[in-house]
């Protein structure tokens, strides 16, 4: 059996799989997949392909068959597709060719605001397409994993028709708690405020208004993401576009995209507020866990940080689907192995370190790491520096993280043996934390801590191995 975990959302579906897991092109040469379909005369385009001329045939385009999955009659009926289940499970059928070479069987993280009704379509979609689904899990269960004792814990994501806001229980169990969805707060809703704020910018400045002409609005909106990818440490470009013989530049101030996103950005500040109100009176600190979704929305987190007492925790791209393969053997003593089961909660809070009876208390007080724990796979600590960051150095010399992990330094920090102690220096501009406390150049580091690279959420536990070659 091969596990592979997939996690669902209308604005870019995820796969993971693979030995060490890792995500996989589910859409060409795509990590994300996002739930846009056109029908043409022959075949019903879906996902990179569909999105890629979206607004070149807008009234033919479809994209609420994820976030309205039901077997409902369309207002417009196509030949390939009769309801929105139909669309998604030609969509999920386009993926599952793409990554099913990787695996045999299947995880799925879904939204929080899935029901029964939408569980049940996946599973019929899936046994049409000869797909054996293991289970359920919500996304926000799947892709948590950093506990935050006596803290709030608020999962935040956005879709492309609403934003989702799940408060998450800690006790020995992680269990969903309490949630907000709000389809009037979507990425649909800013993508276009932003490329009619960029059109407007290029009328003013240029007479050329690149809204007039299909095509130049296609490029508008695929060139969006990137645009805000470098808002993000910028508050300024030159962005340039084409149009026949004629280029045309203007230069893009965040600041003129800003005005259409503070009222978005103050409304979900005031949903955070609602909720600490209604469940977090007797917690001082609010941790806020973001996905990459809205994590990569340009001053938003910004805006987060005004939030009195609030801890923002940066998650990886597609955590819930990585989530899903790394807690599977947590959950699958209670899978019935009869269908797929649905599970709205997960162990939690790990148990204390186990100390033998043999082993005196103060000896394992002194004991001192030997390895660094990273996804499942422990570093040997040496006198030569073990270097953390998202830059390809030799395996035996660093710890790779995935450079989509935002918030993480080609070189983030290292970590060595000097005599009996374990040294660990930042390198980074983000910075590094160990317990949640922000190291200052360099610090000694003691069994059991964890290190956390900047706002990334990407976590190291220090643990002993009794071989000190065991990995």
């Amino acid at each position: 059996m091969t596990l592979l975990g997939l996690e669902l959302s209308d604005a870019g579906i995820l796969a993971a799989g693979g030995y060490p897991s890792r995500l996989l092109e589910v859409d060409g040469q795509k990590q994300e997949s996002p739930g846009v379909a056109i029908p043409e005369k022959k075949r019903l385009v879906v996902g990179n392909s569909a999105a890629s001329k979206a607004h070149l045939f807008p009234l033919q385009v479809i994209n609420r068959f994820w976030d309205q999955l039901n077997t409902e009659p369309l207002k417009q009926t196509h030949r390939h597709a009769q309801n929105h289940a139909e669309i998604a499970c030609a969509h999920l059928s386009h993926i599952w060719e793409h990554i099913k070479m990787h695996g045999d069987e299947m995880i799925i993280a879904v939204p929080d605001y899935y029901g029964r009704e939408q569980l049940g379509l996946i599973l019929g979609m899936a046994r049409e397409l000869s797909i054996p689904v293991n289970g359920f899990v919500p996304l926000p269960i799947a892709a948590s994993f950093n506990p935050c004792p006596d803290a709030m814990l608020l999962h935040l994501d956005i879709h492309l028709h609403r934003f989702e806001m799940v408060y998450l229980r800690q006790d020995e169990q992680l269990t969903r708690e309490n949630s907000v969805a709000a389809p009037e707060i979507n990425l649909e809703q800013l993508y276009r405020g932003w490329v009619e704020s960029i059109a407007e910018e290029f009328v003013r400045t240029t007479r050329f208004d690149p809204l007039h002409q299909a095509a130049t609005e296609q490029e508008l909106y695929s060139r969006l993401p990137a645009a805000l990818e470098i808002f993000k440490s910028h508050s300024s470009f030159i962005f340039e576009i084409s149009h026949g013989k004629h280029r045309y530049r203007t230069a893009l101030l965040w600041d003129l995209l800003k005005q259409k996103s503070d009222a978005v950005y103050d409304e979900i500040c005031r949903s955070i507020v609602k909720m600490q109100d209604a469940h977090g009176k007797n917690s001082l600190l609010i941790v806020l866990q973001l996905t990459h979704r809205i994590a990569r929305l340009p001053g938003l987190q910004d805006k987060l940080s005004e939030i009195e007492h609030c801890q923002i925790m940066e998650l990886e791209p597609g955590a819930g689907a990585l989530g899903v393969l790394r807690i599977w053997d947590q959950l699958k003593d209670r899978h019935s192995g009869n269908g797929a089961s649905f599970f709205t909660s997960r162990p939690w809070r790990q148990a204390d370190p186990k100390v033998s009876q043999n082993t005196p208390y103060e000896a394992y007080e002194k004991m001192r790491p030997t390895h660094l724990l990273y996804r499942d796979v422990a570093y040997p600590i040496s006198q030569k520096p073990l270097v953390m960051g998202c830059d390809s150095y030799p395996a035996e010399t660093a710890i790779y993280v995935p450079a989509q992990s935002s918030g993480v330094s080609k070189k983030h920090c290292t970590v060595h043996r000097d005599g009996d102690r374990i040294i660990l220096t930042d390198t980074s501009d983000q910075g590094t934390l160990v317990n949640d406390q922000r190291v200052d150049g360099s610090t000694t580091l003691e069994l059991g801590q964890i290190v956390r690279l900047g706002t990334s959420g990407e976590t190291f536990r220090l643990i002993v191995c009794i071989k000190t070659h065991e990995t």
